[in-house]
């Protein structure tokens, strides 16, 4: 193993390999019996991350290297590999950080836990444009249209997750002077702005629920079992063109809106409650590439 370290070199290595080449071999040779990857792959994305790093102007610190801000930056900016390769470098990257943050205590690193770490796709505008129109031919009652333009406004307008959906109160709304309108998340020290699209319906909710839930109001339960589920396959969608409504897919769609703006991608993962930016990786394969001008416009520090 130290010998195939030493030997490491990047295909077609930039210049900036030489100067932070011997601090990647001393990284790798730290953590790799403790990582549960491939030594040929843990190379290539330390070295990866490492020459990113450099040309960013970053020191040669592999635990500045290590930073989760250095590490999105580098994923989300960076690199132009599939949003499951992406997800796979933040996922060994985030071990190589916890693996040489425990060697340096003297302590053992944590055993290895995998999980599903799928994304849901996100609606098409069409298909939120039929679901919207679903919505609103549903029973003009709290339980019919009400509970289907909750989902919508909460979900695809706040990026809720369900449990947050059920336990908002339409107090929990709040319309600001400059008439944007915020959700408080209960149980949560996180305010979202609502999306344009949807803060005047999500307005009309909070007005008419008061304190009682948005989401079925007059339940007396926070989280009744299968609330949603029970209530999708009710009152699902007659016609095969409008999509079956889903709040993991509401949810996606709030997040991929907020990257194709091109949100900061650490406040969207702060509104989305998400540990760091790098979770956002998978969502990026639908976010288009931006164009060159607007990237010249953003990088000259024009909006």
């Amino acid at each position: 193993m130290s010998h195939a370290i030493l030997r490491y070199r990047p295909k077609d290595a930039p210049p900036e390999w030489e100067a932070v080449a011997d601090g990647v071999r001393m990284l790798v040779a730290t953590v790799a019996d403790h990582v549960p990857y491939r030594l040929t792959t843990v190379l290539r994305v330390v070295a990866m991350l490492a020459v990113h790093a450099e040309r960013a102007g970053v020191p040669r610190d592999p635990a500045v290297w290590l930073d989760q801000s250095t590490i999105t930056h580098c994923l989300l900016t960076g690199t132009k590999h599939a949003p499951s390769t992406l997800q796979t470098y933040a996922s060994l990257l985030s071990r190589v950080r916890e693996v040489l943050v425990w060697v340096e205590r003297g302590e053992p690193a944590r055993p290895h836990l995998s999980a599903d770490r799928s994304r849901a796709r996100p609606y098409s505008a069409s298909a939120l444009t039929r679901l919207a129109v679903w919505a609103d031919n549903l029973p003009p009652t709290p339980t019919g249209r009400g509970n289907a333009r909750a989902m919508l406004a909460l979900g695809a307008g706040c990026g809720l997750f369900p449990a947050e959906m059920l336990a908002v109160r339409g107090t929990d709304i709040h319309v600001l002077t400059s008439d944007a309108v915020v959700v408080r998340v209960p149980g949560s020290d996180r305010l979202i702005v609502c999306r344009s699209l949807w803060e005047e319906t999500l307005a009309e909710l909070a007005s008419n629920a008061g304190h009682r839930y948005l989401y079925a109001p007059d339940r007396e339960v926070e989280h009744p079992k299968n609330a949603i589920s029970n209530w999708v396959d009710r009152n699902r969608p007659r016609d095969r063109k409008v999509p079956v409504p889903d709040m993991r897919r509401l949810r996606a769609t709030w997040i991929v809106s907020l990257l194709r703006d091109r949100v900061p991608s650490d406040l969207v993962a702060k509104a989305a409650g998400l540990q760091s930016a790098a979770s956002l990786a998978p969502y990026l394969a639908w976010v288009p590439e931006i164009s060159k001008d607007a990237a010249v416009r953003l990088l000259r520090g024009w909006a």
